[in-house]
């Protein structure tokens, strides 16, 4: 082995050694306690030294062992395959932070309850036909019959079997209808007796219909609206009724009685 020399210093010739000592671990070691012995003490000035290994030494290295090739990780297998054991289990998946979908808000609760629908009927527009008055009754100046004032109204006599009525009677209902036009809340009510066969009902409530119909249709031609007026067709007046009588009719505004006519 040649000797170790240093630049601007001469040191003493190392100890030869044999080749035996020479193996690689040895000879790496050796070496660098040679360069560690060559530190300068304090305060003296850097000397720079020079190593030189011999070729000999690298030769008993020998070459770098071959890198061992990366280990593959092993496949897992897949569910439904036939490399899967009786207890076999599914691999868990962990969900991607990323992908993972936020969570529903949760939806503000109403404090006080909402308020009752209201419920609308629909509006249907049907047309308005009003009804043809009724013929006008025309004054029969030869007809039997008479007026008396009761209260609240007049009462009526007609002939017998007959519905006519003469130009006095007729001026006592246009007289009140004058007067219903002036309370338009009340109504006018008729209440109309017929005369007849006590076996026969259906006789007596006929002419008491006639009646009853004629004087309807004398208010109404008088300025009274026909849905204020009502008729009623009784038939034979009942029993032990003062002042009553089957050929007659009364005519009063609602709410009145009729009772027996003042005197005229």
């Amino acid at each position: 082995m040649p000797p170790f020399t240093l630049r601007g210093a001469s040191l003493p010739r190392p100890p030869a050694f044999t080749r035996a000592a020479a193996t690689p671990r040895a000879g790496l070691a050796l070496t660098l306690g040679l360069v560690a012995g060559l530190a300068a003490p304090a305060g003296l000035p850097t000397v720079q030294a020079q190593v030189i290994t011999h070729p000999d030494a690298l030769n008993s290295l020998g070459a770098p062992p071959p890198a061992r090739p990366a280990e593959k990780p092993a496949a897992r297998p897949v569910a439904g395959s036939n490399e899967m054991g009786p207890h076999a289990t599914t691999p868990s998946t962990t969900a991607n932070p990323a992908t993972a979908i936020p969570p529903a808000a949760i939806p503000q609760v109403a404090t006080t309850p909402p308020a009752n629908p209201v419920l609308r009927p629909p509006e249907v527009h049907v047309p308005l036909h009003p009804a043809p008055p009724p013929p006008e009754v025309k004054p029969d100046p030869a007809a039997k019959g008479r007026a008396a004032r009761i209260p609240g109204g007049t009462r009526l006599y007609f002939g017998a079997q007959s519905a006519d009525m003469n130009p006095r009677m007729i001026a006592a209902l246009q007289t009140l209808a004058s007067v219903m036009q002036r309370l338009p809340d009340q109504h006018v009510m008729i209440a109309a007796y017929g005369e007849g066969n006590g076996d026969d009902a259906s006789t007596p409530r006929r002419i008491a219909l006639s009646r009853g119909l004629a004087a309807r249709s004398v208010l109404i031609h008088a300025g009274v609206a026909s849905t204020r007026i009502y008729v009623r067709a009784i038939g034979l007046p009942p029993e032990n009724q003062i002042g009553i009588t089957p050929d007659c009719i009364d005519v009063t505004r609602s709410g009145v009685v009729a009772s027996s006519p003042s005197p005229s």
